[in-house]
């Protein structure tokens, strides 16, 4: 009877500890690749950041998650209007310098994503633009 308790406690003993230490490697792990199902099966793990988890299922339940979505900053210039191209849906522009994004003067092409701005964007013209960065395009908001 001694020997069925001393090898009970030996197995509980040793299951815990390899809980525990499962448990604590894992508290850093990245979660960027793991899906939602793989997150919550995982619940019950010692000291795992459960937020992470809550994070994942509001984004794919299409909820915004506080302090995921970057901030949109919107930078002006003022410039001369050198081309339009109304079926790409670009214009290029002969700007001054853009402070916010400490970019000397030069001619560069913008998307211009919103049609009716292109009544504003005449050749030759001097225009006030706004814009933004969306990915890797610079796209023209506003036109005066």
């Amino acid at each position: 009877m001694k020997l069925i308790v001393t090898l009970s406690l030996i197995l509980v003993l040793s299951t815990s500890s390899l809980a525990i230490a499962q448990s604590g490697g894992m508290k850093d792990m990245d979660m960027q690749d793991m899906d939602m199902k793989q997150c919550m099966e995982m619940k019950g793990m010692k000291d795992m950041d459960m937020s992470k988890c809550k994070d994942m299922k509001d984004m794919e339940m299409g909820k915004k998650v506080q302090g995921t979505a970057p901030k949109v900053m919107t930078h002006k210039a003022t410039g001369v209007v050198k081309a339009v191209d109304s079926s790409k849906g670009t214009v290029t522009l002969a700007h001054g310098p853009v402070k916010s994004l400490k970019w000397p003067a030069m001619t560069m092409s913008f998307a211009v994503k919103d049609k009716t701005l292109f009544d504003n964007l005449i050749v030759g013209k001097k225009v006030k633009v706004e814009f933004i960065k969306q990915d890797t395009d610079y796209i023209v908001t506003s036109v005066k």
